[in-house]
């Protein structure tokens, strides 16, 4: 068992440890609310991880997204796989530079128990969470996380089968995102898919 493994053990059982190894979670979206949730997850267990995203990092990223400045111009998959096993070395990351559309979500998100939504784009959401309703994944999505200032307006939405965090009013396009506001509902996300793992019987 690796070091950072054996540290966990301050933290988790052995059985619950052994089930966030075994988990496979795919992370659609690797910008502020992705880059964050991915890092959180590792520092919480999880192993399996498959983070996608077709875009690069770019230095207007750097006010929210958890990239470094010597990381601009990198896809950000392989910008976020190095700090990840930088965290966890023994890490399984799966990486795909892809954007997801109609035709390849369901064959994307088919072999993953949860899926977690971290994109900006509304009809790319919607896409991802039907698709995960449908073939009955577990999913957690973001709606609303602009702005800064009204964290406290931040609210859980929960279903079966599903989490959505956000305080649903506040798009990208209409208002900036910033990393305080940005970086709480990822913190909820990641919480959230701890939650379902840890319950889940």
């Amino acid at each position: 068992m690796s070091s950072f493994n054996l540290m966990l053990k301050n933290y988790f059982n052995d059985d619950l440890l052994q089930k966030l190894s075994r988990v496979k979670v795919l992370i659609i979206g690797c910008g502020g609310l992705g880059s964050h949730i991915a890092w959180m997850l590792i520092r919480c267990g999880f192993q399996n991880l498959k983070i996608v995203d077709f875009d690069r990092v770019e230095l207007k990223n750097l006010n929210r997204q958890g990239y470094f400045f010597t990381q601009v111009g990198l896809p950000k998959v392989l910008a976020l796989k190095d700090i990840l096993t930088q965290i966890n070395p023994g890490a399984n990351i799966a990486i795909a530079v892809e954007k997801i559309d109609g035709k390849n979500v369901e064959k994307i998100i088919m072999s993953y128990d949860v899926i977690v939504e971290a994109v900006d784009d509304e009809t790319t959401k919607a896409l991802i969470f039907e698709a995960a309703m449908k073939l009955n994944k577990k999913v957690v999505a973001a709606s609303g996380v602009a702005g800064f200032g009204d964290c406290e307006r931040i609210k859980i939405k929960r279903g079966r089968n599903f989490v959505i965090v956000g305080d649903f009013a506040t798009s990208v396009k209409d208002k900036k995102p910033y990393a305080p506001k940005v970086t709480a509902v990822a913190a909820i996300q990641a919480d959230e898919v701890l939650r379902m793992v840890v319950e889940d019987e």
